[in-house]
């Protein structure tokens, strides 16, 4: 439905709450404005996002940032049901999910190169929706 991945660097480079925050929002507005009509969405979340969104989201732990969290609930109220799915340790990766997780590693790896490197700072400097500040 909708793909993409997000980097994030300086001051909130270890913030998982925040970027957990930020990079759920934008791929629900993508895949809302990429769908027609009523949609069921299932977020799968991995042990360290669960722990730090999704138990906000659940209202499990109290929100590090209530602003964040609230929008995020918000965002998740445009489709028909959005569920949270956690994955666990030892837990097989369906073939999507390997996929996401190559594109990742492959766009880290990209970052570290001269010209990796490049088009992050470009993409800092214009205010690109795929870094997260």
């Amino acid at each position: 439905m909708a793909q993409g991945t997000f980097l994030t660097g300086g001051e909130r480079k270890f913030d998982d709450s925040f970027c957990g925050h930020v990079a759920l929002q934008r791929a629900l507005r993508t895949a809302a404005n990429k769908v027609e009509g009523v949609a069921d969405v299932v977020v799968t979340l991995d042990e360290n996002i669960a722990n730090d969104v999704g138990f906000e989201l659940l209202g499990v732990n109290p929100p590090l940032y209530p602003t964040l969290c609230r929008t995020t609930q918000r965002v998740m109220k445009r489709f028909n049901s959005c569920e949270l799915a956690a994955m666990k340790k030892g837990d097989e990766l369906s073939p999507e999910e390997a996929s996401v997780f190559d594109e990742c590693l492959a766009e880290l790896e990209d970052a570290k190169t001269p010209r990796g490197n490049l088009r992050l700072a470009w993409d800092t400097v214009t205010g690109s929706n795929k870094i997260i500040r």
